[in-house]
């Protein structure tokens, strides 16, 4: 009787943790917090793996949901959490989800990027600059798609240029410097 608890037990651990594909490319440490930008009604789903099986939802309509990656996992964001922000300054918050799993990063974006970014051609800080963005500029900052991370950069497509920023505001509510 021991044994088949301590068999089921063992087996709940190893459902539990992400599965990662033998063939896939190896996962790129990040640490960075993202807005889920996708409005479906349904919500944003968290999978084990990526493609893989469902193992929660992420309502974000009309709220403000942030998850924290902790890995690019080519075009999937690992997170570890995700959480409600609830007033205005981003200090309320809510865990929606804890534990570990899979976002698509397009369904991943930040509200703007700073009015001092630089977009680099490395996630490196001594990287060739490929974009500035000079302040007095805050009235056409650019969107910028994210398409990935490593450390504390992120991947992103601004104005039709792939490069590497720190500079961004995740906070949709209050202003960024």
């Amino acid at each position: 009787m021991m044994r088949t608890r301590s068999l089921a037990a063992c087996l709940a651990g190893v459902l539990a943790a992400p599965v990662w594909p033998a063939n896939a490319a190896p996962l790129q440490a990040c640490d960075v917090k993202l807005n889920v930008t996708d409005q479906d009604p349904a919500g944003l789903n968290v999978r084990s793996a990526p493609g893989g099986a469902v193992i929660a939802t992420l309502k974000a309509r009309a709220r403000w949901v942030q998850v924290h990656v902790t890995s690019d996992a080519d075009g999937w964001a690992a997170i570890d959490g995700a959480t409600l922000i609830e007033d205005e300054t981003g200090g309320g918050e809510s865990p929606l989800f804890k534990g570990h799993g899979f976002v698509a990063f397009s369904k991943l974006g930040f509200e703007e990027l700073d009015t001092q970014s630089r977009i680099l051609a490395a996630p490196a800080d001594g990287a060739r600059v490929l974009l500035s963005i000079s302040q007095g500029d805050e009235a056409k900052l650019p969107k910028a798609t994210v398409l990935g991370c490593s450390g504390s950069f992120l991947k992103v497509r601004v104005s039709g240029i792939v490069g590497w920023t720190q500079t961004f505001c995740a906070n949709q509510l209050t202003t960024c410097v």
